[in-house]
């Protein structure tokens, strides 16, 4: 009996292994100008190029489950295999609960700061097929500093007077 059991278990976790589906997926993001000046045409049209999500750090959850984490490499590149299912990545300030740019709490209304760590930053939804989609929300690295959701006071680099 117990044999029997073994192979149904080594069966079934190889069924498993199989149903896992390999992709490499690369993040990238627009990175912003938060200078607050007037731009040229040249760096308009640079600041249009999106650039690698180097070294980025992604929980991945599954029905509400934290169920992995992966990282971006140099060039935004990332490997996975896992399951068809539908996916949500969030980056580690949302995963822990903390701050965007990890300034204290009393930076930003509570209540606001609470309903954005249940936004995703990502959903990934792989298909039986192979074909996955990945849906894009949003990525503060993609935002300056004074764009952070639910910040009580916002520092405008225009408002920002000079000596």
């Amino acid at each position: 009996m117990h044999k029997l059991f073994f192979a149904f278990c080594f069966l079934l976790s190889i069924f498993c292994q199989a149903q896992r589906i390999k992709l490499e997926i690369e993040f990238r993001y627009g990175k912003p100008d938060c200078s607050g000046r007037c731009k040229t045409d040249e760096q308009i049209q640079n600041s249009k190029i999106d650039k690698p999500l180097a070294n980025q750090r992604f929980y991945i959850y599954q029905s509400g489950v934290c169920v992995d984490s992966i990282k971006t490499n140099d060039s935004g590149l990332v490997v996975i295999k896992y399951p068809p299912g539908r996916y949500y990545l969030y980056e580690p300030w949302k995963h822990f609960k903390k701050t965007p740019d990890g300034s204290p709490m009393s930076d930003f209304f509570p209540d606001c700061i609470v309903k954005e760590w249940v936004k995703p930053n990502y959903y990934l939804t792989i298909e039986m097929d192979g074909e996955y989609k990945m849906t894009y929300l949003e990525i503060s690295a993609s935002r300056c500093s004074f764009q952070y959701p639910c910040l009580k006071v916002r520092h405008l680099p225009s408002l920002i007077k000079t000596k």
